[in-house]
């Protein structure tokens, strides 16, 4: 007669396999393993775009003309450290590249920010805007030569307000009978 197998609790357990043993761990390590992996890539590619825009003239130049300025240097107080690019826009076509960026500049009397705008046709940078607005309100254009200005330039006064003994710069448009078309009551 055959042995017979022990029945209840003595019988043997089937052995289970890896994955029935460990998935407890296996599945919060392997979702921040993902999870890490994503953030490394995304940290590489910010990096690599960083340090190429701080590689790119614009960027070098704007920041030497900061530096050399001596308003520049009188409004936030000597040297300042430049922070993290912001609001930046860079675009290639046909040879042509524009960039439009915005800089943090850090000093230890003040705070302000770099703004430029600036295009390459060949091999120099032209820049088109380039200004540093001051913490406390005052404006500095590094593309003009005279003195910073305490407010942003007045704006033009329309037409219609210019005072009557003022020569017109324009002449006023001249109305075509029967075309009409402001309806009164």
């Amino acid at each position: 007669m055959p042995p017979t197998m022990p029945e209840g609790d003595q019988a043997p357990v089937p052995r289970q396999g890896w994955w029935n043993r460990n998935w407890k761990w296996a599945v919060p390590l392997g979702c921040l393993g993902m999870l890490g992996s994503c953030f490394c890539v995304a940290a590489i590619a910010v990096g690599w775009g960083y340090s190429s825009f701080k590689d790119m003239g614009a960027y070098t130049d704007a920041i030497a003309e900061a530096q050399e300025d001596p308003h520049v240097q009188q409004a936030l107080g000597g040297s300042f450290k430049p922070g993290f690019p912001s609001n930046t826009q860079v675009s290639s076509i046909n040879g042509r590249t524009h960039a439009e960026f915005t800089v943090p500049l850090d000093g230890p009397k003040a705070d302000g920010k770099l703004h430029a705008v600036a295009d390459k046709n060949g091999e120099a940078w032209i820049f088109r805007t380039l200004y540093v607005q001051v913490e406390g309100g005052q404006r500095i254009d590094l593309l003009d030569t005279g003195e910073p200005s305490a407010e942003p330039p007045e704006p033009e006064v329309p037409h219609e307000l210019e005072p009557e003994d003022a020569e017109p710069s324009e002449p006023p448009a001249q109305k075509k009978p029967g075309n009409d078309t402001d309806i009164e009551l």
